[in-house]
């Protein structure tokens, strides 16, 4: 039975939401590194659509005053082809609104079971995290620079749901996230690693279609993009630069103005494969899909010559596993003592704190030197210009997977259930964000 709510308690939980919310903001405005980017991304891809349109080679459009052209696989364009028939103020409008809401949707499942679990009001715990998740630095960039990170990882995450129920179209998600992406497809492996193998065969035959369907549209483009512009690696942008947070931008600050030594970047990239993939297979078998989502699209930033900053999104379901393991779920594998479940749940909230004040104020960026200067290589700033890579290195290696069952907390996304049918279900990994029945 529930209890009534005490008549003051609604307002006390608005005034602290609003009161993060502030706080929020005004740690916007006196960041080193302002979000507002003009939505130039956004301005790029509606440019690029554009001159497509007009009859003129995708690959060849640049930005005026810049260096930036489209850099997506073909498909990519005939999706945003109706931003290209918005004005610019519609566009911005529209993409942000569905990006924020994404975002909130996002926080809720992620949040509201916790809540649950602790008995506080999910309204109110979504409403304090929403406003720490948008400033964020992967979100806010997103969203100052009108990118698609979270639209792609709305995609895969709609397939994790798909594969709880047990759908048969689980897959078409990461299959359009690869065809619009490429990076992506790196969820195949995870399926197939996760024995979802008719996932995975969706995955890339949705995936073949949407490129086919490209090619059909304009096979002169697609012939451009998968013979020659994929290839073109010095498109992207310079790979050491401080935003682009993977193995290969450390590798590239390192050795500036060389270039890095390609044995040792693909025997970094095989160990950051082996190590995250295994572990990631291993929290889903456990019951954690979360986790092995969490853990295989870490890897894709790591292992991914670029990873700008606004493609980390997966650190931020990171956190929230961390705050769950803080606040007393379950672990998986054999059981532990209350001592060492008390030192885990303190490393785990700790880690967490780290972890977001990191993101929020964009910690990098202070290091960042500016245009022409060379990177830091005293130890302080090494491990601040390269802070977001660590971050995603000590995720890799130490993120835990939560037990989906037991008489402890529960975890979310993982009912109990017993006898047959039960047994029937637990084969299917939990879907993330969900909560027991009781």
């Amino acid at each position: 039975m529930t209890g009534r709510r005490a008549p003051w308690r609604l307002p006390v939980e608005l005034a602290l939401v609003g009161a993060v919310a502030v706080a929020c903001w005004s740690l916007v405005q006196h960041l080193h590194h302002q979000p507002s980017h003009d939505w130039f991304d956004l301005g790029v891809y509606r440019g690029a659509v554009r001159w497509w349109l007009d009859g003129r080679p995708l690959y060849s459009f640049v930005r005026p005053h810049s260096v930036y052209g489209f850099t997506y696989p073909p498909f990519a364009a005939v999706v945003m082809v109706p931003l290209a028939g918005l004005g610019l103020p519609a566009a911005i409008v529209l993409t942000t609104t569905v990006c924020v809401a994404l975002v909130a949707a996002a926080t809720w499942w992620l949040v509201a079971p916790i809540a649950r679990r602790i008995g506080w009001s999910p309204w109110f715990a979504t409403g304090l995290a929403l406003p720490v998740v948008l400033i964020m630095d992967p979100v806010r960039e997103t969203l100052g620079l009108g990118q698609v990170n979270v639209f792609v990882a709305a995609l895969v995450v709609a397939d994790v749901a798909a594969l709880r129920r047990g759908w048969r179209w689980a897959g078409v998600g990461i299959g359009l996230a690869a065809a619009v992406k490429l990076t992506p497809a790196i969820f195949v492996l995870y399926l197939l690693l996760t024995r979802r193998r008719r996932a995975a065969g969706v995955a890339v035959c949705t995936t073949a279609a949407a490129s086919l369907a490209a090619a059909a549209v304009s096979p002169r483009t697609s012939a451009q993009f998968w013979l020659h512009t994929l290839w073109d690696t010095s498109r992207v942008g310079d790979p050491a630069k401080a935003s682009n947070q993977s193995l290969d931008g450390v590798l590239a600050r390192l050795t500036e103005p060389g270039a890095p030594d390609r044995v040792v970047w693909a025997v970094l990239v095989l160990a950051v494969l082996v190590v995250g993939l295994t572990r990631a297979a291993r929290a889903a078998r456990q019951g954690d899909e979360w986790v092995g989502v969490t853990l295989t699209g870490v890897v894709g930033c790591l292992v991914s010559p670029i990873s700008w900053s606004h493609h980390l999104v997966w650190l931020v379901p990171a956190v929230a596993v961390l705050v769950d393991v803080a606040t007393g779920a379950r672990l998986a594998g054999a059981p532990v003592s209350p001592a060492r479940r008390r030192a885990v749940g303190a490393l785990a909230g700790a880690s967490a704190a780290v972890l977001t004040a990191a993101l929020c104020t964009g910690l990098f960026w202070y290091a960042s030197p500016p245009r022409g200067e060379p990177h830091p290589h005293d130890p302080v700033g090494l491990l601040t210009e390269n802070s977001y890579v660590l971050a995603l290195l000590v995720v890799l290696v130490l993120l835990p997977a939560r037990s989906p069952g037991g008489t402890g907390p529960a975890v979310p996304g993982a009912p109990a259930v017993t006898g047959a049918r039960g047994a029937a279900r637990s084969r299917v990994p939990p879907r993330p964000g969900g909560s027991s029945p009781r």
